[in-house]
């Protein structure tokens, strides 16, 4: 991985960082040796095997391989990326960042951008608390949403009649250009300017960082629409956030799942009744890049839909969704008439959580609800199957179409060739599913010589000076562990901290290393030095073995093509790799 943040900041805050408080707060940790241990946060497990040493700054799982610095820790546990992960232990350490850097809101523009939705958002929280907020208070109340939570998610009151929420970004001067941009106030055919959320109970949207890039409103009188969005912008792309994932991550991580619904309220009236992993797709159907943001956080997915007709269509819908993102989740239903805000309050957490264990997967769900009556007609039945095949030929992943395609074609009573013959023509070449995150899920084996002299290096400033003088890693196989050794040989000779050569490295090769550098590695300067002898001499060996294949083969080919001073020559460096290594001959 990589930033544009300075190496000596990034230093900084290593150093002011313990990464023991900080695992604490997600993990208990006890003392073992020199190093904390404790259950591994990133997979299922009973017998302790996450390492965390305080005195090199990573930590490392032995069960699953996670492995890391406190950035890594934070980008693995709360599903967020790197520039995310600096900024937000750059505030815990009270360490500034250059405002110059293309860092997640360090841009200038962005940054101007999210102070002005900070103060937006003091002032409607303000406002909700002030006399002015009484209405909108006794509204919240009526629908059973408490203080707590109207504070943890900042839910906030623009006051009717006037420009207050104009007027007072002004008085911080703070550019109106600007508020324009995000949608926070209107322009009239006079010139002047009002806040276009006026008398709108108001919730701040924020990214996986917490950081707010839109507001979402909700009207108090007739005002039409009910519900009002910020407009797309610099920050906000409706399509591809969810509101409350940031406030439910934690819950989200416990309960495993995550109950997707459609507004606002849904959301705080579930969280309210103790369903604390509820986030809502905005009040629209949920997106692609929303449903693939879900999974990162949660295995199950559970889409919240209604009870009638509209609900069931949209249940179909999202299943295209999940056919083009490869993504399954499940969907439940709540019984005419209700919503999810509406059934919690009048049910309760049980009978909700009883709808939510009743989820059906989705792709089930398509299938039964487009497949026609017994009493269809031939051209009825060819028309859902006509569909089908239509979204069937959205799925990516071969495996995963040809299950599809075979239960499709049983409830649908086809022929499974009539499905597979609309197969698009990238299904053809069978190759391997991507991950969550889209990324091909082929394993790197690594020579296990080349991991432990790279370890070996990372530990030992001597090692490290070996290698890079004897030119070992040009004769390594994996030039990604090739290029780690050359990092980390720069970095000792530069005098830079272990921390700081892996945040720079491939994820995969910084997890292969923290196994060695947490103290699965003797620590004594002599036995490091001749596990890296041991190491460098099977790396020289299988060199000088492979050069002697080669030099066979020309053998052969001066031979056959009759060419005897380039057969001698041959031989006469076979000769010279002898003496070399001695009486072996590979």
């Amino acid at each position: 991985m990589s930033s544009r943040v300075p190496d000596d900041i990034l230093q900084s805050i290593r150093e002011r960082t313990s990464i023991v408080e900080l695992i604490s707060g997600y993990v208990t940790l006890r003392k073992a040796g020199r190093n904390h241990l404790g259950l591994c946060p990133f997979h299922a497990e009973k017998t302790p095997s996450f390492t965390v040493s305080e005195e090199r700054g990573l930590f490392h799982c032995f069960g699953c391989g996670a492995g890391g610095t406190v950035f890594t820790f934070l980008m693995k546990a709360n599903r967020i990326e790197f520039r995310d992960a600096v900024e937000q232990l750059a505030k815990r350490a009270g360490v500034r960042l250059p405002q110059t850097q293309d860092l997640g809101s360090g841009n200038p523009v962005r940054q101007e951008l999210l102070a002005i939705n900070e103060a937006a958002q003091a002032y409607f929280a303000e406002a909700l608390r002030s006399p002015r907020g009484a209405q909108a208070r006794n509204y919240l109340k009526s629908r059973g949403v408490g203080d707590s939570i109207l504070s943890m998610y900042g839910v906030g009151f623009c006051p009717p009649g006037g420009a207050g929420l104009a007027q007072s970004l002004a008085a911080k001067r703070l550019s109106l250009p600007r508020a324009l941009e995000l949608g926070l106030v209107g322009r009239r055919n006079d010139g002047s300017t009002y806040d276009r959320f006026w008398d709108r109970i108001t919730f701040p949207i924020r990214d996986i960082g917490g950081r707010i890039i839109g507001f979402g409103g909700r009207t108090l009188g007739n005002n039409h629409p009910k519900y009002l969005n910020s407009p797309e912008s610099t920050l906000f792309h409706k399509g591809e956030v969810l509101y409350g994932l940031f406030e439910a991550r934690q819950a989200i991580r416990g309960a495993e799942r995550l109950v997707v619904v459609e507004g606002y309220l849904d959301v705080l009236a579930l969280v309210e009744s103790g369903i604390e992993y509820a986030v809502a797709s905005l009040g629209t159907a949920l997106g692609a890049t929303q449903l693939r943001l879900a999974k990162r956080f949660a295995s199950e997915v559970i889409a919240f839909f209604d009870g009638d007709r509209a609900g069931q269509n949209a249940a179909a819908r999202a299943f295209a969704v999940c056919a083009e993102t490869g993504v399954w989740g499940l969907g439940a239903f709540l019984p005419d008439g209700f919503d999810p805000d509406t059934f919690v309050r009048s049910h309760g957490k049980a009978a909700t959580l009883a709808l939510l264990q009743h989820a059906v997967p989705l792709a089930d769900f398509f299938v039964q609800f487009n497949t026609p009556d017994a009493g269809a007609s031939i051209p009825q039945r060819a028309r859902a199957v006509q569909k089908v095949a239509e979204v069937l030929g959205l799925v990516r992943d071969p495996v995963q179409f040809s299950l599809l395609a075979t239960k499709a074609a049983q409830q649908l009573g086809v022929d499974e060739n009539v499905l597979r013959v609309r197969l698009p023509s990238r299904h053809r070449t069978l190759t391997a599913a991507p991950d969550e995150q889209g990324r091909s899920q082929n394993l790197t084996v690594f020579r296990p010589e080349e991991v432990q002299l790279v370890e070996v290096m990372a530990l030992d400033d001597n090692v490290a000076k070996l290698v890079l003088g004897r030119q070992l890693l040009e004769g390594f196989e994996s030039e990604v562990l090739a290029e780690a050794g050359r990092q980390i040989g720069s970095a000792r000779r530069d005098g830079q901290d272990v921390g700081s050569i892996l945040d720079k490295l491939p994820g995969v090769v910084a997890e292969r290393l923290t196994a060695g550098l947490v103290g699965q590695i003797p620590a004594s300067m002599a036995d490091r030095m001749q596990i890296a002898e041991q190491c460098m001499a099977r790396i020289d060996a299988r060199k000088r073995k492979k050069e002697g294949r080669a030099l066979r083969e020309q053998i052969q080919r001066a031979e056959a093509r009759g060419d005897r001073s380039g057969s001698l020559e041959a031989l006469r460096r076979v000769s010279e790799l002898r003496h070399r290594r001695g009486s072996q001959w590979g």
